[in-house]
């Protein structure tokens, strides 16, 4: 079953004709938090409001993500919907779309242990793509999603980011 709307191609044509407009287009995207208590916090985003906790073994209540859960939640979440984009704007079908991100840090740098680099050593991205266009059509719109997501130019100035792209259950390479 297609998951992508019919109506997101006229509608991102459309947006983008816009932006071709001379005028500034800057996303300020902004979130505000406040400690609950301990290290439980809450944060609004555009009128969304998420809790974010640390484990009980880091004295937290357990009763949401971390931040860097949500750091490599986003980098998921950013994938597919870039991807989504750039697949309904080249004709892909998106019949299933999965994307897995991990990363590696040192604990030990977040309490300033031995001199230990609190920053992401390393994020892997795999995204799984089931879809009846040519597997050439998928990795293209991948490939323009890894150079047009703001999450992606953000991480690949800063971290090693690597991608792993799966189509219709075949690795391929990108």
């Amino acid at each position: 079953m297609e998951k992508l709307s019919p109506e997101m191609r006229p509608h991102f044509e459309r947006l983008i004709e816009d932006l071709n407009k001379p005028a500034d287009r800057l996303a300020t995207p902004k979130a505000e938090a406040r400690l609950v208590e301990n290290q439980c916090s809450e944060v609004t985003v555009r009128g969304f409001t998420l809790v974010q906790d640390e484990p009980v073994s880091y004295m937290g209540g357990g009763r949401g993500p971390t931040p860097t859960d949500f750091f490599i939640a986003s980098v998921a979440l950013a994938e597919n919907v870039v991807l989504a984009r750039h697949a309904a704007l080249g004709g892909v079908s998106i019949e299933s779309l999965e994307t897995t991100a991990s990363g590696v840090w040192d604990v030990k740098g977040a309490f300033g242990v031995g001199g230990a680099d609190p920053s992401f050593q390393s994020i892997v991205v795999e995204t799984k793509v089931k879809s009846r266009s040519p597997k050439a059509a998928v990795v293209k719109a991948v490939k323009l999603t890894h150079e047009r997501s703001p999450i992606h130019a953000t991480l690949s100035k800063s971290t090693e980011v690597r991608f792993k792209l799966e189509v219709n259950g075949a690795r391929v390479r990108i």
